[in-house]
């Protein structure tokens, strides 16, 4: 039995992909045996300690001094756990790798987007300061110090190994999903969905699930939907998620848009929903413009649902899909294409390729494949 401590830069709603698949793995883990308590940077906002279905929860409220507090919380559970699982790059997991050296824990750091293992500046003078300054070659060092770095994708393994990480010390390990939930349904069941979400059973329901922000890519989505023709009239967009929290936040400008535009017959935005897979399993067609990814939980589940899926051609996304065999990939921010592969889509929605989308999820990203691997990572 293991006892870990997982760290995290967030655990509040509404919850992003790394905590909602770090929720699934502690319930999957906690159901095997094994003892699971969070310790997360907190806004003040939620309590500074509960407990959720079981799973304990420690809030650092403390603004500004999340590292310092992280230290001392670490501390003072320092008799409950024998691992640290970090979720994420920054500052937390540097106290975290100095805590687990001094104090003898076991620590992995897991790799949760693409880009973030040294963050790419887009200011010139930010980009100089980091290569005169020791700070990236400091941080390098410290990761690498971890008992193991997991890599969600292929395209973070490669940018660990590019980072000068050794190849040993990195852990394939990919998000999962839960197939018992996510998972196709007849034709009657998603008749009998779309009757019980007054969704129109006549039209083709395009879904997007996720933040509602820029870096998702809700702007490409607008503006292709926008100059779609037959996808509009045949079809209806339904937006699941909320941009709350976040600096990119888009949902001003989709109502904006749906009122310049007069899509309010052709695009429903929901918020947050505590029945995504009703609605997965309700829609025929999934939609993925995201610029930035590290292996995402809402194409994992849309796929694992049988969905047509049409994302961007971007890393994470190229692990699940290759195109035309079990979805399409589309290049990031191209309108024009965007817009030919939805109108396609909405005339013309290919079984093969959902069923193959479903088959590639069970097989290779079933969450309890995920956790059989990570129960070997934290008994070696």
């Amino acid at each position: 039995m293991a006892r870990i401590c997982m760290v995290l830069n967030n655990f509040e709603l509404p919850f992003g992909g790394p905590e909602l698949q770090a929720q699934k793995v502690a319930a999957a883990l906690m159901a095997r045996g094994h003892q699971i308590f969070i310790i997360a940077k907190g806004s003040g906002k939620a309590p500074k300690q509960e407990v959720v279905n079981e799973l304990r929860i420690i809030r650092l409220n403390r603004r500004g001094l999340a590292s310092v507090e992280l230290f001392w919380q670490l501390f003072n559970y320092k008799s409950d756990f024998d691992i640290i699982h970090v979720h994420g790059v920054g500052r937390l997991a540097s106290v975290a790798i100095r805590f687990a050296k001094w104090f003898h824990k076991k620590v992995f750091i897991k790799v949760t987007t693409a880009g973030h293992v040294i963050k790419q500046s887009n200011s010139r003078i930010k980009a100089l300061a980091q290569k005169i300054m020791p700070f990236r070659e400091q941080k390098l060092k410290l990761l690498q110090q971890a008992d193991g770095v997991i890599a969600i994708s292929n395209e973070i393994r490669n940018e660990l190994e590019y980072n000068g990480f050794a190849k040993q010390s990195i852990y394939n390990i990919p998000n999962g999903v839960d197939t018992a939930i996510y998972h196709p349904v007849c034709s009657e069941t998603k008749s009998s969905l779309r009757s019980k979400l007054r969704l129109p059973i006549d039209k083709r329901i395009f879904v997007y699930t996720g933040k509602l922000t820029r870096r998702k890519g809700i702007d490409t989505l607008l503006a292709t939907w926008c100059k779609t023709t037959h996808a509009k009239t045949a079809g209806m967009l339904v937006m699941i998620g909320s941009g709350q929290g976040q600096q990119d936040n888009m949902e001003a400008c989709i109502q904006e848009s749906v009122k310049k535009y007069c899509l309010e017959d052709s695009v429903l935005t929901l918020g947050n929903v505590d029945n995504v897979a009703d609605y997965l399993q309700a829609a025929d067609i999934f939609v993925f413009p995201s610029r930035r990814e590290g292996l995402p939980n809402s194409l994992l589940e849309a796929m694992a649902c049988g969905l047509l899926c049409v994302a961007s051609d971007i890393g994470g996304n190229r692990d699940l899909i290759v195109s035309g065999k079990n979805g399409f990939l589309v290049p990031v921010e191209d309108v024009v294409q965007w817009c030919d592969q939805i109108e396609s889509a909405a005339d013309n929605v290919e079984s093969c390729l959902m069923e193959a989308a479903a088959t590639t999820i069970s097989d290779n990203y079933d969450l309890r494949v995920t956790v059989d691997r990570l129960e070997k990572l934290f008994n070696r």
